[in-house]
């Protein structure tokens, strides 16, 4: 269930909107999350795979702020990350096309009226911050996510715990017995921190990739 405190509606002719799920770090728990646009997809799952990330709630709460010239206005956050370390981030989410100086002094207008025990710092994010590669990554993560497959993830965890050194992503998939199970539980496991890839780009069957020390 959805713990946004403003909903989205799902339906726009005109907009990406939807639900994508995450899991989350302190427990394990999958969480559905909705989102507004292609953007948002994006920055929520990306913020998801961070090594030190712990929970995230979208449409978190509202902000009431006066900017610089006195007038006063109500901003509700995007989504608010928690991290390892406790820190709560408020996040803003928009295309840098549409990042005005008006629009960054309201920010800078919400940053200071932003209470201390909601979040403490408010950052920007634009689809400048992510590459191509990272953003294909990401969506085809959404993609293999969709369905648990806890047979073709327990075997990959049995490969990772017999193999050394670096390998490619089929010939690890190969040794899992499950095929194009298998692959998709590897690029899951890329995600979750227990692979790391070496190649640099889009993830494919020649990405090389090793397991992770536990």
């Amino acid at each position: 269930m959805s713990r946004a405190t403003r909903k989205v509606a799902m339906r726009s002719r005109f907009s990406c909107r939807g639900w994508t799920w995450i899991t989350r770090k302190s427990d394990g728990r999958r969480i559905r999350v909705q989102f507004e646009s292609l953007l948002e997809l994006l920055t929520i799952q990306m913020t998801a795979t961070l090594a030190n990330f712990v929970d995230l709630i979208e449409q978190p709460f509202e902000v009431p702020f006066v900017d610089a010239m006195g007038k006063s206005g109500k901003h509700h956050v995007d989504m608010l990350a928690i991290l390892e370390d406790g820190r709560k981030l408020a996040i803003a989410v928009k295309p840098a096309e549409r990042v005005t100086a008006k629009f960054r002094e309201t920010l800078a207008a919400v940053k200071r009226h932003l209470p201390d025990e909601l979040a403490d710092d408010l950052i920007l994010i634009t689809d400048q911050d992510f590459t191509r590669a990272q953003a294909q990554n990401a969506l085809r993560y959404v993609e293999f996510s969709k369905h648990l497959d806890r047979e073709a993830d327990n075997a990959l965890e049995r490969v990772l715990g017999s193999i050394h050194g670096i390998i490619k992503m089929n010939d690890l998939a190969r040794l899992t017995g499950l095929a194009g199970r298998g692959y998709r539980a590897a690029f899951r496991a890329a995600f979750h921190g227990q692979l790391q890839v070496i190649s640099e780009g889009i993830i494919s069957q020649n990405s090389l990739v090793k397991a992770r020390a536990a």
